[in-house]
């Protein structure tokens, strides 16, 4: 079976129920662009991935969204 392609931040990081519960991206279905709606890590910031980057443009997840960046 193919690999599918995540279409939202919480596809990328496999992220548990739990987690979504607590995620603004997912919350507000803005899975494509997550760091509008984090706030760059500012509270309450992605819940999975807020300690590790200093910032949403470190994070893979946007890096792919936004390679020019």
């Amino acid at each position: 079976m193919p690999k599918v392609e995540p279409k939202n931040c919480w596809e990328f990081w496999n992220c548990a129920e739990d987690i979504k519960k607590k995620c603004p991206a997912y919350n507000y279905n803005s899975g494509r662009d997550c760091w509008l709606a984090a706030s760059s890590f500012r509270e309450p910031g992605c819940p999975k991935v807020k300690n590790e980057f200093e910032s949403c443009s470190d994070c893979p997840w946007f890096k792919k969204l936004n390679p020019k960046f």
